[in-house]
Order: C-alpha cells, then structure tokens, then sequence
C-alpha cells in the first residue's frame, strides 16, 4: 500500500512580525527546488499587520491560516508530512496532528537556534514564532489552542541546537526537565545524540527545522541569525543518522529569506529527505 503522503506549502509570515521576508523566501523555495511536485497550498494574507490581540502581532491573520491548515490537514488524512515554511509557528498544525495519528508515539526534534517555548506574556516581541512550541505544549492563546489535534509532553521534546533563549524558556526548560543538546554536543558525538533519542522510546520521529540553527557565516539567510551554528555538512549527518535509526513521520525546512543562490546544497539535501518520507 502507497503511503499517503503530504507535502505541506504553508508561507505563514505574519508570526515572525511586520516584513514579509519569510513570504519571499517560501515562494523561492517553491519556485527554484518543488516546480515539479505537488503541493498542497495554505493560502495566506499578504496585507500589512499592525494588531496586537491576545498579546500576538497578527493574530487574527494566524488565527484564520492556522484553521484553514488544520481543515487541508484533516480532509487529507496524511500518514506523513513535509511541511514548507514560513515561520516556524506553521509547526503546531502538522506536529499536532501527526502526534494525534500516532497516539503520542513520536519524540520532536525542534532543531533550532531558539527555544519557541515562550507564551504570549512572557514574550518580548509578541512575534508568535517565538511561541509554537510552548503552544503544543498545552500553553497559550486558548483559541489557537483548540485548534490544536493534540498537545505534547515534555517528555516528547529534545532540543537541538538551542543558543539564543528567554530567561523564562530557560526555566521552562529546567521545571520540565527538557532534553538538550548543544551545537558542541553534536559536533564531538553524533551518536550520543541518537542515543539520547533513542531513550524516548519513540517508534516515530518529527524533525522541525528552523534553518538558523545553522553557522550565520555559511548560510547567512536567515531571519533571526544567532553566531557558533551547526555547519551545513554536520547538519546534513545528523539527519543522515536519523534517518537510518528512526522512521521519520514529519520534517519541516523554515524561516528562510531570499538569497542570490542558484542552488543551495543544504536545502536541496533537506527538501530531498522531505519529499521521501
């Protein structure tokens, strides 16, 4: 049986502030490396935002492409996702419901160079990308949490690559005993991090992606670049091992802004293991 499949185009912009620069880079993604394969497409907003509502910038544009995922998500009924961003507050759609689909038997990687784990009072911003992961978590907006299939627990999450956090993501992390690895971590032992994995216990895995977990001075197209990233290769190794140890439900590949690259290898290689879950 051919499994079902969904290659999830969601350019969401709006939860990363007032630029449309995460709109720009998503559409190049679309147009230079996914011309030939279907997507299923979120329509999204392009107008200008300047509404806080519920401690958010752009909440009722999020609100509203947040609904219509989830109603493309659930008429599709996919067994796995890739999912083509935007910013990374797309993620509480797919992680959510591929967690549902597989009754909690998944462990996230949310590799990134942030922790996403602030609520909407306690972010600086009111950026929501700052916040999707705390949202899966069971925190925040109530109304984007009923949109929610499920919440995850804590004990689901390993952090990956995590340089720049709040001090109340830094608690958060502490209360709930949160699994971290560092960029040094991964750099001097690749399989201590798969088998910290494999101690979830998880027949499933779900890789988020924000492409700023990656060194600034080799891929410097990123919206909010943080220094000492992941090199492109070490990333691409990791993901190689993931692979080979784990069945690989969900990936995403977010928060990229244009660049003059004709073709970018690391992309390339991510889109690759996406479009072959």
């Amino acid at each position: 049986m051919v499994k079902n499949h969904m290659n999830l185009f969601f350019p969401q912009w709006q939860g990363a502030g007032r630029n449309k620069i995460l709109l720009t880079g998503a559409q190049e993604i679309k147009e230079k490396y996914l011309e030939n394969y279907h997507l299923s497409e979120i329509e999204v907003d392009d107008e200008e935002i300047d509404e806080i509502v519920n401690d958010i910038l752009g909440y009722s544009k999020i609100l509203t492409q947040l609904k219509n995922a989830s109603l493309m998500v659930s008429a599709e009924e996919p067994e796995s996702i890739f999912t083509i961003g935007g910013g990374c507050d797309v993620e509480i759609v797919p992680v959510s419901y591929l967690n549902k689909k597989f009754k909690g038997d998944m462990t996230v990687l949310w590799i990134d160079a942030h922790g996403d784990l602030n609520t909407p009072e306690s972010s600086p911003s009111k950026n929501f990308h700052g916040m999707p992961l705390r949202t899966l978590l069971g925190d925040g907006d109530s109304k984007i949490a009923e949109i929610l299939f499920s919440q995850l627990l804590p004990s689901q999450i390993v952090l990956i690559g995590q340089r720049s956090l709040d001090e109340p993501e830094r608690k958060y992390i502490e209360e709930r005993k949160i699994n971290q690895m560092s960029i040094e971590e991964i750099v001097n032992n690749i399989e201590h991090v798969i088998s910290i994995i494999k101690t979830k216990n998880s027949n499933n895995i779900y890789i988020h992606i924000d492409l700023d977990v990656l060194d600034m001075n080799e891929f410097p197209y990123v919206m909010v670049p943080e220094p000492n990233g992941l090199e492109s290769q070490l990333l691409f190794e990791l993901l190689t091992q993931l692979k080979e140890n784990f069945n690989i439900v969900g990936l995403s590949l977010l928060e990229y802004i244009p660049s003059d690259e004709k073709n970018i290898k690391i992309l390339s290689d991510i889109i690759q293991l996406g479009l072959n879950l």
